[in-house]
């Protein structure tokens, strides 16, 4: 009787096991497709034609999750270059964005005078950040969940000027992507990264029409960052992107103000 209970117990235990390994390869397979996509944006990011911008259909061949609604299109606006005023030449920055029709429309920044360039510039995004997300149907996935981050974000990640140089970023998705910054200091000149082996990889939990995507990322004036967003779901629509919680993993500051 005694050899039987112990028979079950052993074998309990290895199915536990074998739950524990199998959700372990799901979740690092998820972690490795999640990889692949982030890095096929950022690369088709880097390699935009920025002469001719509305060309940016071929983004949706990697955010494969992201489908217009009929008769829309993803655009993009590109920051307009420095002008010789200082108001308006404060900042300026770049974005996706919806459009309906054949013709994308142009974005224009209009003159401004009373120095509100920064403020303005920040309303402006978040209009076109939902007018892009009323025009999209996401598949309620976790990679729908990631992809949905991916171009939420796309302002750190495109070109931009004047003081919005502070939320440039390079997201992070291991620890290789580190190696060139191993010499980097911190004030006390102690080398930054010196035995870290914290893991940067990215990860989405997904719950019904609500999701957690977190991602790491390295800004010249916070350092590295762990950044966990929420998305709400609704109808295959985000209906929400709360505010984002971010944990600062190493404190870094280039030194450069502008």
């Amino acid at each position: 009787m005694q050899g039987l209970q112990n028979k079950k117990k052993l074998h309990h235990k290895d199915h536990l096991l074998s739950l524990q390994q199998r959700t372990l390869c799901i979740n690092m397979k998820q972690t490795e497709q999640l990889i692949e996509v982030g890095r096929a944006y950022i690369e088709t990011l880097n390699m935009l034609d920025l002469f001719h911008p509305e060309d940016v259909a071929h983004i949706l061949d990697i955010l494969d999750c992201v489908h217009p609604d009929p008769g829309f299109h993803l655009g993009i606006y590109i920051e307009e270059p420095p002008t010789d005023n200082w108001l308006t030449n404060t900042c300026d920055q770049s974005w996706f964005h919806c459009y309906q029709g054949d013709e994308e429309p142009i974005i224009k920044r209009p003159y401004r005078h009373d120095g509100m360039v920064y403020h303005y510039q920040n309303m402006r995004y978040l209009r076109f950040i939902f007018d892009l997300f009323n025009h999209l149907t996401i598949d309620q996935t976790a990679m729908g969940a990631w992809q949905v981050y991916l171009l939420s974000i796309a302002k750190t990640l495109l070109p931009f000027s004047g003081g919005l140089y502070y939320t440039k970023r390079e997201l992070i998705f291991s620890l290789d992507q580190l190696k060139n910054k191993k010499r980097l200091y911190d004030k006390d000149q102690n080398l930054i990264f010196k035995d870290f082996d914290t893991d940067v990889s990215p990860w989405v939990n997904i719950e019904g029409a609500q999701a957690v995507v977190s991602c790491c990322y390295w800004n010249k004036w916070q350092g590295l960052v762990r950044e966990n967003a929420k998305i709400f779901f609704f109808n295959n629509r985000v209906y929400l992107l709360e505010d984002f919680e971010e944990e600062v993993l190493f404190k870094y500051h280039c030194g450069i103000i502008f």
